[in-house]
């Protein structure tokens, strides 16, 4: 009866010694501008990697791309979406391997004309859009330059000429 006991008190306080994970506060909004890199302004509460997955609906794929976390300050840039496409987006944040926060939920937004919400049109980040590899042309045009082979060196420079 002892043992029943202990045991049952020890499962009744687990969660209060579970680690607790950290969430990130984001307000949602219902629309992105299209044609217009959207920015996100979410507060964070831990250190560490913060990262966005997206996705168009009813594709399966999810993209990813990494943001600045300056915890209460922090911002994240995905890529262009034309107007129309309707996209679902999460937060999280990673310590190594480990994600130490996450949005409490999956977020939407549709890309429109014109919608009040913000945008960065001068980002110094490279973002790729997530397509499938034949409709991809950076990512093609990258994955054809790893690819190629040098056939011959190149030729060594000249000496240099002889002053007079």
């Amino acid at each position: 009866m002892r043992r029943l006991l202990f045991a049952a008190a020890l499962f009744a306080c687990a969660p209060l010694f579970a680690q607790q994970q950290g969430t990130i506060d984001f307000t949602p909004q219902s629309c992105i501008v299209g044609d217009e890199m959207p920015l996100f302004m979410v507060q964070t509460h831990d250190n560490g990697v913060l990262r966005a997955y997206f996705r168009r609906v009813g594709t399966t794929d999810w993209c990813s791309v990494n943001g600045v976390n300056k915890k209460a300050y922090s911002t994240i840039t995905l890529p262009k979406f034309v107007v129309g496409d309707e996209i679902e987006y999460y937060f999280i944040v990673l310590q190594g391997d480990e994600v130490v926060a996450k949005s409490p939920r999956i977020y939407r937004s549709l890309a429109k004309e014109h919608c009040d919400a913000p945008y960065n049109r001068h980002a110094l980040v490279l973002t790729l859009e997530c397509l499938p590899p034949a409709q991809n042309p950076l990512a093609s045009s990258l994955a054809a330059a790893y690819a190629s082979q040098i056939t011959s060196p190149a030729p060594a420079s000249p000496e240099r000429p002889a002053q007079q």
